[in-house]
């Protein structure tokens, strides 16, 4: 049977969904589970804490869903539900202590500490600097990167693989 939603704008279904209709809410967590569970899976490895994190994400957009204003893009709610979920989580999270000895020790070169300042890379061009920032800096993803810099998502995605591409040569030789 097709889904007579699967056309409407995410914002649409929102709309139907706070008016209480069960096929719109699916229509929604059918269209964006994946996206969610990558955004968890990037940020977390322990496989029971992302499913967790997932259920409560997904309570609190129902629990939430009258607070949704059609004027704001429905996936960038459902990031900011996200993030606000993980960081919660974060924060009630009782981190475990270890006692270090000799052997947990590890020596590092002065060459490994090293960071590299972006804004001093002569290699890389303005565009490069500004994605690569942008990209692991301040955790944005691609679509976000590209309306800052004006260009299309692929085209951000190639400049900052570009970046990336001219600090390995630098840093670590000829090794892809």
């Amino acid at each position: 049977m097709d889904n007579p939603f699967s056309n409407l704008a995410d914002e649409d279904l929102m709309e139907l969904y706070q008016n209480g209709d069960a096929l719109a809410f699916e229509t929604i967590y059918y269209r964006h589970k994946d996206k969610i569970y990558t955004y968890l899976q990037k940020r977390l490895t322990n496989k029971e804490q992302i499913d967790d994190l997932f259920q409560s994400i997904l309570v609190k957009f129902h629990k939430s869903r009258h607070l949704y204003e059609k004027k704001y893009l429905l996936l960038k709610w459902l990031y900011t539900i996200c993030r606000s979920e993980l960081l919660d989580f974060a924060k009630k999270r009782k981190v475990q202590l270890v006692e270090l000895n000799d052997k947990h020790i590890g020596i590092s070169t002065e060459e490994e500490d090293r960071q590299i300042d972006i804004d001093c890379e002569s290699t890389l061009s303005e565009k490069e600097k500004n994605a690569i920032k942008l990209r692991y800096y301040s955790d944005q993803d691609f679509n976000e990167i590209s309306k800052v810099l004006n260009t299309s998502e692929s085209n951000t995605r190639k400049i900052i693989s570009r970046g990336l591409k001219k600090l390995r040569l630098k840093y670590m030789g000829d090794s892809k």
